[in-house]
Parts: C-alpha cells; sequence; structure tokens
C-alpha cells in the first residue's frame, strides 16, 4: 500500500516510506518535542499535492507563519486544509460525530492535535469519569472506522505524564483507549539541543527503531 509521506525524507526510509494509509498514527511526547510539527509537516504535503485536510486542533497551536516556513506553496496548502478549533471536550465530541459526513474522495489526511488535552479538563470537572472514557473510546472508534474503511491516514498527537512509580517512565493520557486504537506508536523525547525519535509500536518495523532530529525553520532535520 502506498505511504503518507511525513514530510521529512530521513522519516520516510526510517518508516519505509511514511506513515500507513489505513490505521490510526499517535505520536506522543511532552510538550516542545515537535508533535505538531509532525502534523504540519505531513498536512502541508497533502495540502500541497491537492488533497485536502482535515485539521482538529484542540490546543490553538497552529500559526499561519509556521505553514509559510515549511510550505513551498503555502497560499496551495492552506487553501486545502480545513481547520475545526474546539473550545472544549463537548465541542470535540460534536466535531468527531460529524466527520463522517465530511469524508470524501477529496480528504488525504486526518489530523487530531491534540485529542487528549480537551478529554484532561474534562476530566477534572467531573466526578464521574465514566461518560467521559467512553466519549473519547467512541471518538477513537470514529477515526479507526474511518481510516479503515476509506484509507484515510490519521495522525493523533497525545500528551504524557510521568509514572508515579518510576519518574523517568512516561505514560499515555488515555492508556489503553489510545495503545488499542493505534497501530502505529511513535513517541517523542525532548533534549536539551536535540529530539529524539522512538517508534514504539508498528505491525511491520521493530519497535524501538529511533533516530535524533532537530526542529529548524524548514521543518525536520535529521543530525544523525
Amino acid at each position: 500500500m502506498e505511504k503518507l509521506s511525513t514530510g521529512a525524507l530521513f522519516l520516510d526510509q526510517l518508516l519505509n516510506g511514511g506513515y500507513d494509509q489505513d490505521i490510526v498514527t499517535t505520536i506522543y511526547g511532552p510538550s516542545g518535542s515537535g508533535k505538531t510539527n509532525f502534523c504540519l509537516m505531513a498536512a502541508v504535503k497533502v495540502a500541497e499535492n491537492g488533497k485536502k485536510v482535515i485539521f482538529v486542533d484542540t490546543e490553538g497551536g497552529i500559526a499561519v507563519e509556521r505553514i509559510k516556513q515549511i510550505s513551498t506553496s503555502y497560499k496551495d496548502a492552506l487553501i486545502n486544509m480545513l481547520f475545526f478549533n474546539p473550545f472544549n471536550f463537548i465541542e470535540q465530541n460534536e466535531i468527531m460525530d460529524k466527520l463522517k459526513e465530511l469524508i470524501n474522495e477529496d480528504i488525504g489526511l486526518i489530523v487530531v492535535d491534540s485529542i487528549s488535552m480537551l478529554y484532561r479538563l474534562e476530566l477534572g470537572k467531573r466526578e464521574d469519569v465514566y461518560d467521559v472514557n467512553i466519549s473519547l473510546g467512541r471518538q477513537i472508534a470514529t477515526l479507526v472506522e474511518i481510516t479503515r474503511k476509506r484509507k484515510i491516514p490519521v495522525l493523533i498527537t497525545n500528551q504524557v505524564y510521568s509514572d508515579f512509580d518510576d519518574r523517568n517512565e512516561v505514560k499515555m493520557v488515555g492508556g489503553d483507549l489510545l495503545r488499542y486504537g493505534s497501530k502505529c506508536l511513535i513517541e517523542l523525547k525532548r533534549n536539551n539541543n536535540s529530539r529524539e525519535f522512538i517508534l514504539r509500536k508498528h505491525r511491520s518495523l521493530p519497535e524501538g527503531l529511533g533516530t535524533t532530529f532537530k526542529i529548524v525553520q524548514s521543518g525536520l532535520e535529521s543530525i544523525n
């Protein structure tokens, strides 16, 4: 199956061509590790090639100036990018419920950046978290169904928290809900002058495959 380019040649080579088209790929890591840059690089590549991108931005972190920096034709790219900006978890849920209605042959990528921020805020307001977890599970199920049936790649970013028993370990917010729904898991780490990419789950590539990179004005650059 044809792969979706990551937007960076060294990552495409590492992933044997790029992201798989019919699965959910989750990119997780701490703030500033490069998660949004990964999403924007892939989104711009798709949009520049004439396909539409659905981009759900829950963190309000998308800067047009950044798209200008990484795109060779940013006006064409922006025309093909459809942004949604939910302000709370209820709005995020409503967007996910409507997602199937938006899918057509023109859609080349779905991005959710991030799926967990508004979820965490909602958990903080509720005494009973059952309904919130059910909603998150339904959102992930919707994305899995779309990518499997329509062969539209889905990129999700996710936040992390420190393991109580081992402060050197981090865990994804949403736990098993995200882990089971994602066929590809990519962990990003932030070091002093670099970032680290580690493949934590993949259906055809070895776990632990990795590289180091840095974020530059034009996108991402390997430093191996």
